[in-house]
């Protein structure tokens, strides 16, 4: 068996899906199953933005007797067909994003340019048997570094809650570096993608132990419509916002990641009482909070200090017990909130 990497341009590349010399081959795909519209537009969305896409494997045999060579698509199915679909004028862009409810044929003129010309790389397997092919991918995948629950959550679904979530990782991975939530060695694994799933399903669901069961259902049960992505966006969004606001306790013990999960809890929470889940349960709210810097971030600061020095706080033993071990547990998750929903309040003490 010879592999040969190659790249093609996208046009090349249609072309011959056109000309049927690159052809799906059905017994290598892992699923039928077709992307929804946001999954597909968003690899479309990708090219256009010039980033790099996983690369596409093909299967090259030569017929003996008419002396013609195909190309069999043996991973990347999904991918070819969103091109294919593109450029044939059958796909429009969802609403979402810079190129929002476009045809290829509406885009501007240097725009299907770029698309057209844009390399894709390609392995190439000549004279090679299925049997070859199998174990290409079955060593392939044996030195690929397990997912974790995330990324498996983000490869299994293609739904709404999926790519709203895909939506606020990439508002804010970012401003979570630099407040100092996480390093890029987690943000690479997917990090801020399960802090923020976490954060949606709470606000959706009410205060639980932490559950990778919980959240797979609950992208499962939204894999269709999301009915509450506005109103969900909007609170993730405002409880953010504020924490940009406050630099004084960027960096602090309050960016760690549990401990900003449950600050925009509280924030939420204080801005516009949730109903739903345990929320009032565990800290009763019956109207919006007035929220003053000048009394809530000393207040906020103060927490933050007694983490770091639990011995000259004695009176915060409690929060700082919550934030010590098991953090994502329901009772430290519950103390937690209650501290950092006082902490909003013009007395720290609850």
């Amino acid at each position: 068996m010879q592999v040969t990497s190659s790249t093609f341009t996208i046009a090349e590349y249609y072309q011959q899906m056109r000309e049927k010399s690159i052809i799906v081959n059905h017994e290598y795909q892992r699923s039928e199953k077709v992307w929804p519209p946001a999954a597909r537009s968003y690899l479309i969305e990708t090219i256009l933005l010039g980033f790099p896409i996983p690369k596409l494997s093909l299967y090259q045999t030569t017929d003996l007797k008419t002396k013609k060579t195909k190309k069999e698509i043996v991973d990347g199915q999904q991918r070819s067909q969103v091109i294919f679909d593109f450029l044939e004028g059958t796909f429009r862009l969802t609403r979402k994003g810079q190129f929002g409810g476009k045809l290829f044929s509406q885009l501007e003129e240097p725009q299907q340019q770029q698309f057209v010309d844009y390399a894709l790389t390609v392995d190439v397997f000549v004279g090679a048997t299925p049997h070859e092919i199998r174990q290409v991918f079955r060593r392939m995948n044996s030195y690929t570094v397990p997912l974790n629950p995330q990324e498996k959550r983000h490869a299994t679904h293609q739904g709404d809650c999926k790519w709203f979530v895909v939506e606020l990782v990439e508002k804010y991975s970012e401003t979570l570096k630099k407040l100092g939530v996480f390093g890029e060695r987690q943000l690479s694994r997917m990090a801020d993608a399960a802090l923020l799933s976490d954060i949606v399903f709470t606000l959706s669901k009410g205060i639980k132990h932490a559950s990778d069961r919980n959240l797979d259902k609950f992208y499962e049960d939204n894999e269709n419509t999301f009915p509450e992505e506005e109103a969900l966006r909007g609170r993730v969004s405002a409880a953010i916002d504020r924490i940009l606001g406050w630099p004084e306790i960027h960096g602090s013990s309050l960016m760690k990641s549990y401990n900003f999960y449950t600050l925009v809890l509280a924030l939420s929470h204080a801005f516009a009482p949730i109903g739903q889940g345990n929320f009032n349960e565990i800290y009763p709210r019956t109207a919006p909070a007035v929220i003053d810097p000048q009394i809530v971030l000393p207040n906020l600061t103060q927490l933050a200090a007694a983490v770091d020095e639990p011995l000259a706080y004695p009176q915060l033993e409690k929060y700082v017990a919550a934030c010590s071990k098991a953090t994502t547990r329901f009772e430290q998750r519950k103390t937690r909130f209650i501290w950092l929903s006082q902490a909003l309040e013009p007395t720290l003490l609850p």
